[in-house]
């Protein structure tokens, strides 16, 4: 979305290694490329793991979508007993959520290594939802 995109650059804009780290991933892929073809492709795009993890790291201060309701059909009972009683709705605060410091330790620090597979493999998958 728009938003994404704003955010992504006004983020991106404030961290500096971060900028001249993608900038020198691109440029090692795109020197790796024979000569006689060095188009990106979709399948490029894997490779930069780094700017995978700055985009992620973005969004994960700067959900696009930074709440989502839901309509509770049922009963249900949370794990501390409270009760939400079907007919209420439920919101989930997605900003917030990016925020808590339990999955993502110092929550208001840019740091991309947070995607790291083994960080991410230690968080409940639940935890970074920027699209909802």
């Amino acid at each position: 979305t728009a938003s994404a995109l704003v955010f992504i650059f006004f983020q991106l804009a404030r961290e500096q290694t971060v900028q001249e780290h993608i900038f020198n991933e691109i440029h090692a892929l795109y020197d790796r490329k024979p000569q006689a073809d060095k188009s990106f492709r979709p399948q490029d795009y894997a490779e930069l793991k780094f700017m995978d993890r700055a985009l992620k790291e973005c969004l994960r201060l700067w959900p696009p979508v930074t709440f989502i309701s839901r309509a509770i059909t049922d009963d249900i009972v949370l794990a501390d007993g409270a009760l939400l009683p079907a007919g209420c709705v439920a919101n989930v605060h997605i900003f917030d959520l990016h925020r808590d410091p339990e999955q993502f330790p110092d929550p208001e620090r840019f740091d991309p290594d947070r995607f790291l597979p083994e960080s991410v493999d230690k968080r409940n998958p639940y935890a970074y939802v920027p699209f909802s």
